[in-house]
C-alpha cells in the first residue's frame, strides 16, 4: 500500500491517518468541508455521496478506507447510509482498488453467544437491521472489501458524543461524579481501542491483496469484555479517586427518556447489547495485529490526569 483515501476525519479516519502517515503510505482524507490545516496527511473537499467528486477524491489511491457516518438515528441512517455505501463500492469497483469499512456489532446484537467472523445475523432493531442490508449488499458487489467489526470504542481520539464509555464513565468520574450508564454494569461487554480498530483494518486491507477480486470478508477487529464496572473502577484508580459504584440506568428510565431524547431511545432498542453480555470473541486478525489492554484506552481518554498505574494491573 503506497496511497490511500480516507473518507471520513472522525476518531476512527484520524487514527488510520496517523497510523498511514507513520509508516510513509501517502494518505489523502476526504471530508465534505475539506478541512485541515496539515499538508500530510492531504486533505480534500469531496461529498463521498456524489459519485463524480468521490472518483477524483480516489484517483490514484491503492485503498480507499471508508470511515464517513451519520447522526445516531436510523431514520438518517436509512436516508443516507445505503446510498453512500453504494458510491464508495461502485467508485472502487469501478477505480479497481478496494474498500474497507468499520462496523459495529449491532447486526448480531440478539445473539446469546459470542460474536464471530461466521456468527449469523441477529439484529433486534432499526439500526442492526440497516447495518445487516449493509453488509449483505457488500457481500454481493462486485467491489473487492471487507468490514471490520469493533465493540464499543475508547481510546486517544475518542469523541465525547461517539464513545458511550468517555460520556457515561471516563467524563463524569473525571468531574468527581459518579458514572451513570444506560446498561447493566456487571456483565461482559465488548471494548475495543480505537487504535486496534485502526491497525485492523489497515491489516485488513492488506489481505485483500491477496483474495480473489469481489470477495468481502468480514473481520474482527481486537476486542477484550469487561465490565463497564471495571471500567469505572479503573478510571477512579488513575484518577486517584474513591471507587464509587456506577449506576445502572434501568430500561424503563431510558425507554421514558426515550420519547423526549432520539440518542436514548436508539439505544433503549439495543438493550440486549446493554442490558445484556455482549462479548466479542478473539480473532487472527487481532492475533496479527495484537490486543491493546482496554486499560491504556482508557488512559489514552484520561490523557496527562491520568495517574502512573500499570495498563496491565489486575482487576
Amino acid at each position: 500500500m503506497k496511497t490511500a483515501l480516507i473518507i471520513g476525519n472522525g476518531q476512527i479516519g484520524s487514527e488510520i491517518a496517523a497510523q498511514l502517515t507513520e509508516a510513509g503510505v501517502a494518505v489523502r482524507i476526504a471530508t465534505r468541508s475539506g478541512g485541515g490545516s496539515a499538508n500530510n496527511p492531504a486533505h480534500v473537499k469531496a461529498d463521498a455521496s456524489d459519485r463524480t467528486q468521490l472518483a477524483e477524491a480516489a484517483a490514484g489511491v491503492d485503498v480507499i478506507f471508508a470511515c464517513a457516518h451519520a447522526p445516531y438515528d436510523s431514520r438518517k441512517w436509512e436516508l443516507i447510509l445505503p446510498r453512500l455505501d453504494a458510491a464508495i463500492l461502485d467508485a472502487a469497483a469501478e477505480l479497481g482498488v478496494s474498500v474497507v469499512f468499520p462496523e459495529s456489532v449491532y447486526a448480531f446484537a440478539g445473539l446469546d453467544s459470542p460474536i464471530t467472523e461466521s456468527s449469523p445475523f441477529a439484529p433486534v432493531e432499526d439500526k442492526g437491521r440497516i447495518r445487516q442490508r449493509l453488509l449483505e449488499a457488500r457481500s454481493a458487489h462486485s467491489a473487492t472489501a471487507a468490514s471490520v467489526i469493533a465493540g464499543d470504542l475508547l481510546g486517544r481520539t475518542a469523541e465525547k458524543w461517539s464513545s458511550v464509555v468517555r460520556m457515561c464513565i471516563t467524563e463524569p468520574v473525571s468531574a468527581g461524579r459518579r458514572a451513570m450508564v444506560p446498561a447493566r454494569t456487571d456483565v461482559p461487554h465488548g471494548i475495543t481501542v480505537i487504535a486496534d480498530h485502526a491497525a485492523a483494518m489497515i491489516q485488513a486491507a492488506e489481505n485483500l491483496t491477496s483474495v480473489p477480486a469481489g470477495t468481502h470478508q468480514l473481520r474482527i477487529a481486537p476486542a477484550s469484555n469487561p465490565t463497564l464496572a471495571e471500567i469505572a473502577d479503573f478510571t477512579a484508580d488513575a484518577l486517584g479517586q474513591k471507587h464509587k459504584r456506577p449506576i445502572s440506568v434501568p430500561r424503563w428510565a431510558t425507554r421514558a427518556i426515550g420519547a423526549f431524547e432520539r440518542s436514548f431511545y436508539e439505544l433503549n432498542q439495543l438493550a440486549p447489547i446493554w442490558y445484556e453480555p455482549c462479548v466479542i470473541s478473539p480473532s487472527d486478525l487481532a492475533e496479527t495485529v495484537g490486543t491493546t489492554d482496554w486499560r491504556e484506552g482508557v488512559r489514552q481518554m484520561l490523557g496527562a490526569e491520568a495517574s502512573e498505574i500499570p495498563a496491565q494491573q489486575p482487576r
